[in-house]
């Protein structure tokens, strides 16, 4: 008896030694945790391209998953599109333009700084010289209107479908027209030779109207003439403002079309943040001679393109986990007459508990889409775990892998408190006690390490597809 109350005394250890080295191993493994950087954070942006398709009925087509991992940079693309009839806005907000510098006219202040050059022999000598400029201006305005005009390029904007289709007609006429206006119009041009020959022959007349003598000696002949000299003169007056105005609109014509050529929409690119849903909308305004028009017709398109997901970088999960060591516990077996009840095993189940874990994703983050399954989510990533029967003398440390979205397999080591015999062996008889009775097993609780295995359902998943469900 004295042998086992000596045995029974120092065999039992200090109960908070288990307790202190769960906590230190829990702190470990958060550290490890903390200290991990996700391989995904040097990761390069996401890059997605909406097509916008111009035409009788304009379409605008996505491509790629609809679900993008995190911010991204969003393409819009035009195709089939006629600048030279239509504006587009994207979102509202319209595409930036090429600035070109207006062509200011170039005959300002001509008409009041000419010098006039030409000598008059009699009025009769300016009224032929006028009526010459007059004729000359005629042919001048004749070929502007015929051959100058863009009106055929502004015109087949009412009659094309889809407009891109008469682009390169009209990109030939402008081409055109340009040639033509630097040709006439240049340095010793046929139009500037007309211009400026009228310019002087006006300023000539006016300063030598009131001193040219008539070849008709009557008097009453004389004044009529210079009256009409002077009428003449308005009167080319009239025309040459007249025609630059023309040649000036013809120039401000082509300089808008050549504008409206070289804003031509090809792309447009912005950034979209994480956790966005992503609509592209995109405005077709009709113009007129190439200026916008309220009163004209406008579309819009509108797709409900991507959805940006935010990133997860710690998984929290929920469900069962099995320790690879069943349950233990240990009692007195039914006594016979004649002897001492044998120690036995009295538990010896499966030891199932409830795991809350936390992994962290290393190797990338974890986004919620579409997919099932993924072969980047096999890459085993450290987690550690809480048991719900034992929170605070039980660890789980081990890795995790998603085989299945919402579902994290992990395994590892566990440790925890558990109760092992000390004596007797399993068994044996039983001792006695101080009386003489059956005394139970003597049992110690002890901290043990053993592998584990557990399925548990990823809640920060659900909650993700909870709040884009509703």
């Amino acid at each position: 008896m004295r042998r086992f109350a000596s045995a029974l005394g120092p065999s039992r250890p200090p109960r908070g030694r288990p307790r202190a080295r769960i906590s230190l191993a829990l702190g470990l493994a958060v550290a490890v945790l903390s200290l991990s950087v996700p391989a995904s954070a040097l990761r390069p942006e996401e890059h997605r391209v909406v097509v916008f398709q111009d035409g009788a009925v304009p379409r605008i087509q996505p491509s790629g998953d609809r679900f993008v991992h995190g911010e991204f940079q969003l393409e819009i693309r035009f195709v089939n599109t006629n600048p030279l009839c239509f504006a587009y806005t994207v979102d509202g907000r319209p595409l930036p333009e090429e600035a070109r510098a207006v062509a200011s006219p170039a005959w300002n202040d001509m008409i009041s700084a000419a010098e006039g050059t030409l000598k008059l022999g009699s009025l009769q000598d300016a009224l032929a010289a006028l009526r010459a400029r007059l004729q000359d201006l005629g042919t001048l305005s004749t070929e502007a209107a015929s051959q100058a005009s863009l009106d055929p390029v502004w015109e087949a904007c009412l009659w094309a479908d889809p407009p891109s289709r008469v682009m390169p007609l009209q990109r030939k006429r402008i081409s055109e027209v340009d040639s033509m206006l630097r040709t006439r119009l240049g340095d010793n041009g046929a139009w500037t030779r007309i211009l400026v020959g009228a310019i002087d022959t006006l300023a000539s007349v006016r300063k030598q109207v009131d001193s040219l003598p008539s070849q008709d000696e009557t008097i009453n002949n004389a004044d009529t003439l210079r009256r009409n000299v002077r009428a003449s003169a308005s009167g080319l007056e009239r025309y040459v403002t007249a025609t630059l105005a023309l040649v000036h609109r013809l120039q401000e014509d082509l300089q808008r079309a050549q504008t409206r050529l070289a804003s031509a929409p090809a792309s447009t690119t912005r950034h979209v943040a994480a956790n966005r849903k992503v609509l592209v909308e995109v405005q077709r305004s009709r113009l007129d001679r190439g200026q916008p028009d309220a009163s004209l017709d406008t579309i819009s398109v509108v797709s409900e393109a991507y959805e940006s997901l935010p990133p997860i970088l710690f998984d929290v999960g929920l469900g069962p986990a099995l320790t690879l060591r069943n349950t233990e516990d240990y009692g007195l077996g039914q006594a016979n007459s004649d002897q001492l009840p044998n120690v036995r095993r009295t538990e010896d189940n499966a030891n199932v508990d409830v795991v809350l874990s936390m992994s962290m994703y290393v190797w990338g983050y974890r986004y919620l889409d579409d997919g099932i399954f993924d072969v980047k989510q096999l890459a085993p990533r450290p987690m550690v775990g809480l048991s719900m029967q034992q929170p605070f003398s039980s660890l789980y440390v081990g890795l995790q892998i998603d085989p299945v979205q919402f579902l994290d397999l992990s395994f590892g080591a566990r440790a925890y408190t558990t109760t092992s015999l000390v004596s007797p062996e399993e068994g044996q008889i039983a001792a006695t006690d101080m009386e003489g009775k059956p005394a139970a097993p003597l049992t110690r609780e002890g901290v043990t390490t053993q592998m584990f295995v557990s399925l548990t359902a990823s809640t920060d998943l659900f909650q993700r597809w909870i709040q884009r469900s509703f």
